[in-house]
């Protein structure tokens, strides 16, 4: 399994190979910090992630670094603040749409 790290002005950001990729602060850690945010690699577009759910460029190039960049403007302050939830560990925060759109919270049109 390898592990790429990318240092970005949200978040420092490593990905593995093996089908995530894990969010910090930007500021210093520590051996053994537990991510802000863990991401699916699917989450950093098209071509990153292959049909086993493994990454499908190498970790070096610069399909990746522009994906995870791309990502980081987008999503990285969210994530270290922690307003994404915890990632594909299980305790995600349901978004807001599917908020909105709940069936049990539904108000019929007339």
């Amino acid at each position: 399994m390898a592990r790429m790290p990318f240092s970005t002005a949200e978040a420092y950001i490593v990905v593995s190979s093996a089908g995530y990729f894990d969010v910090y602060p930007s500021s210093e850690r520590l051996t053994g910090d537990k991510p802000a945010y863990r991401g699916q690699l699917a989450e950093l577009g098209a071509g990153i992630r292959a049909a086993n759910d493994r990454l499908a460029v190498r970790p070096g190039s610069r399909a990746l670094a522009a994906a995870v960049s791309a990502w980081s403007a987008a999503h990285g302050a969210a994530a270290v603040r922690g307003d994404l939830g915890r990632g594909r560990a299980g305790n995600q925060a349901e978004s807001a749409t599917a908020q909105r759109t709940s069936p049990s919270k539904a108000v019929p049109t007339k």
